[in-house]
């Protein structure tokens, strides 16, 4: 008899510590996978929207013909898969980049709002980029390398690869009219020298996906070609290193979050194991 409850004990006590192990799993996944986290330090969890309100089969065609276009975040329920994105693109959406907490940016014609996306791919929330993310790790305080005697800026400026070269020279225009030509192996970024009081105008473009600052030396005239100077070109590729190896560490959150999660499941398998084998050794005692 006495055997019998404490092998009813111990049943209860595995269960119910299984049950909390995956319960608290559970938990901290919903609190954590939708949460994204500023440059500045600012973490916050977007509310769910509602998609689609505005679709019908007559509207789908009119809503494809907008040449201005704009780039967002999408935040879908879980990491969307090959269906999701090709029926996204059906509807004029093209996405670039893998951004976290399960959100992605896109590029969309400029007046999209959440009502005029399919509400069948997954998607949770639709939202602006943070310009304080468009800093590369200098942020808002300009390098000495990059300051110049008459008070302007050495400012690098990379834009969406899905922008025309026309449309960067056209934005960078509205600041400077000291920039370089474009290379060919890079045709969406550009060495400029502008005021430090444009730096905040240049990052709220749309179509700047991050500024930077490089060498230290003055950049050519439009039309011509780079300087060949080993100083500018290795801190050039630094910056692009750097976008790299953030979406390295990205993937590396991710695999880490499976990884904790994988663990925890195990470990309240051995528990349930462990418990069993108890159980069996006292009954044949």
């Amino acid at each position: 008899m006495f055997k019998k409850k404490i092998e009813l004990i111990i049943v209860f006590l595995v269960i119910t510590g299984a049950c909390t192990l995956v319960a608290s799993a559970d938990q901290t996944n919903d609190s954590d996978k939708y949460t994204f986290q500023n440059y500045g330090g600012e973490v916050y969890t977007p509310e769910p929207m509602e998609f689609g309100a505005n679709l019908n089969d007559n509207e789908k065609e009119t809503l494809e013909n907008g040449t201005e276009r704009k780039h967002l975040l999408l935040q879908f329920y879980e990491i969307p898969g090959e269906v999701q994105f090709e029926l996204l693109e059906l509807y004029g959406l093209h996405v670039l980049s893998y951004a976290g907490s399960e959100a992605y940016v896109f590029s969309m014609p400029a007046d999209y709002t959440a009502a005029d996306l399919p509400d069948n791919v997954g998607l949770r929330w639709m939202g602006e980029i943070p310009v304080e993310n468009k800093y590369q790790y200098y942020g808002t305080d300009v390098p000495y390398y990059a300051k110049m005697e008459d008070g302007n800026v050495k400012l690098a400026v990379f834009f969406y690869e899905d922008v025309t070269s026309q449309a960067s020279i056209n934005i960078i225009q509205k600041y400077t009219d000291n920039f370089s030509a474009p290379s060919n192996l890079r045709p969406w970024y550009y060495e400029t020298i502008t005021n430090e009081t444009n730096i905040s105008l240049i990052v709220k473009e749309d179509a700047v996906q991050q500024i930077g600052y490089y060498g230290s030396e003055p950049v050519p005239e439009y039309g011509r070609d780079f300087v060949d100077n080993e100083e500018t070109e290795e801190y050039e590729y630094y910056i692009v290193d750097e976008q790299e190896n953030n979406s390295q560490e990205t993937a590396e959150n991710i695999n880490d979050s499976e990884e904790k999660e994988t663990a925890g499941f195990t470990a309240t398998i051995a528990i349930m194991v462990f418990a069993l084998i108890a159980i069996f050794n006292a009954r044949k005692d």
